[in-house]
């Protein structure tokens, strides 16, 4: 796939959506009707799950209640080192760390960032927890006891939501950043202790004319990734 890709409208079909799906980190000021997130959940959870137990709940926060939690996030962000409820990763083989760095190095570009300009790409770091200016936001939660596979179960929500955004015209940007303050979420939504912020994403509408969202990461060959036995 080009690297350079621009997408508007809505997909008509699975494999468009899938080929076109792609972090959108610019947003029109669009608010997304109630019929429109109707449609969308409907899709969304028709997701799979380990014996069907759909470990998952949507906090979904929109005009004044996303300003406030955008604004409690970028301060914990200012002030605090992310504190999730899941580990993320922090070993990766040789090989995805050069993706990594690669990817990294793109994205900065793209958005005319110098990689040495700290203050830059700290600000850039910023814009994960206001959403990038997106109309709405998605927390998912649970109150399962994490394992790997209530992680694939989050997984496949998370494609669903992303797949079936793409096919009703909205762009999505998923997001490890939003469980990184967890308290903040539970404080600002009124949770229980017992329920976990695991991630979260943007969900908009895309600006057409932004060189960010026509950046797409690109994939390995087949080759690399793929072996049959016959």
């Amino acid at each position: 796939m080009e690297e350079f890709i621009k997408v508007s409208g809505s997909a008509t079909s699975v494999e468009e959506a899938i080929l076109t799906r792609h972090s959108v980190r610019e947003y029109e000021n669009k608010e997304i009707d109630q019929e429109i997130w109707t449609e969308l959940l409907n899709l969304t959870l028709r997701a799979p799950s380990w014996k069907n137990s759909q470990p998952w709940k949507l906090r979904i926060v929109q005009g004044k209640s996303k300003d406030k939690m955008a604004n409690a996030l970028v301060e914990a962000a200012k002030s605090n080192p992310p504190s999730p409820e899941t580990n993320w990763p922090e070993s990766y083989p040789a090989y995805a760390k050069k993706r990594m760095f690669d990817l990294g190095m793109k994205i900065y570009g793209v958005a005319g960032i110098d990689r040495k300009d700290k203050a830059a790409r700290d600000q850039f770091m910023l814009n994960n927890f206001k959403f990038f200016d997106a109309p709405a936001a998605v927390f998912i939660t649970t109150d399962f006891d994490l394992n790997y596979y209530v992680g694939i179960d989050m997984g496949c929500l998370l494609q669903n939501l992303m797949l079936s955004a793409r096919h009703l015209g909205l762009g999505t940007c998923p997001q490890a950043a939003l469980g990184a303050f967890p308290e903040v979420v539970r404080k600002e939504l009124n949770l229980p202790p017992e329920e976990k912020v695991i991630c979260g994403l943007s969900i908009g509408y895309p600006k057409n004319e932004s060189n960010l969202n026509q950046f797409h990461t690109p994939r390995e060959p087949k080759e690399n990734l793929v072996q049959f036995f016959n």
